[in-house]
C-alpha cells in the first residue's frame, strides 16, 4: 500500500517515519488494505500516534529548554569571562600608561641634565680659554704631556 492510499482511506496523514512503522505492520498481516486501514483506525492507530506525537513534542519542548538553559549558561560564563580579560586588559593598559609616563620624566629628567652639562662644558670652555689667553698674555706656554 501507498503512504496516500493509506491516507485516502484513513483521512490521517502520517510522517515519513510514522508511516514506514505502519507500512511494517501492515506488511506483516494478511488483510487487504481496506480491512487494514479500518481496523487500524478502529483500534486507534490515530489516538496511538497522537499520543506518541505529543509525547515527542514534549520531549523536543525539554530539549529545546535544555538547550536554552546550557546557552544561557554558556553565554553567561563568555560574559564573565569576556568582562575579566577586559578587566586584565584594561590593568595591563593602565600599567602600561603608568609605565610610559615614568620613561617620559625620565627622559625629560635627562635631557634636563644634558642641557646643564652642556651649559657647564660651554662655561669650562669659556673659562679655559680665558686661561689660556691670560698665559699667552703671561707667556707662559702649555706643557707637553
Amino acid at each position: 500500500m501507498m503512504k496516500s492510499e493509506f491516507i485516502e482511506r484513513t483521512g490521517f496523514e502520517p510522517t515519513a517515519a510514522e508511516y514506514e512503522a505502519i507500512e511494517e505492520e501492515y506488511m506483516g498481516c494478511d488483510i487487504d488494505k481496506d480491512q487494514f486501514c479500518k481496523e487500524w483506525k478502529k483500534n486507534g492507530g490515530i489516538q496511538r500516534l497522537s499520543r506518541q506525537r505529543a509525547r515527542k513534542i514534549e520531549e523536543l519542548e525539554e530539549k529545546i529548554a535544555g538547550m536554552e538553559r546550557e546557552y544561557n549558561r554558556m553565554d553567561l560564563q563568555h560574559c564573565d569571562d569576556y568582562n575579566r580579560l577586559n578587566d586584565r586588559l584594561g590593568k595591563k593598559i593602565d600599567g602600561l600608561k603608568e609605565r610610559n609616563e615614568y620613561l617620559e620624566r625620565q627622559i625629560s629628567a635627562l635631557q634636563d641634565m644634558l642641557g646643564a652639562v652642556e651649559t657647564d662644558k660651554k662655561r669650562v670652555e669659556d673659562q679655559l680659554a680665558t686661561v689660556k689667553a691670560a698665559f699667552a698674555i703671561l707667556g707662559i706656554e702649555k706643557e707637553e704631556q
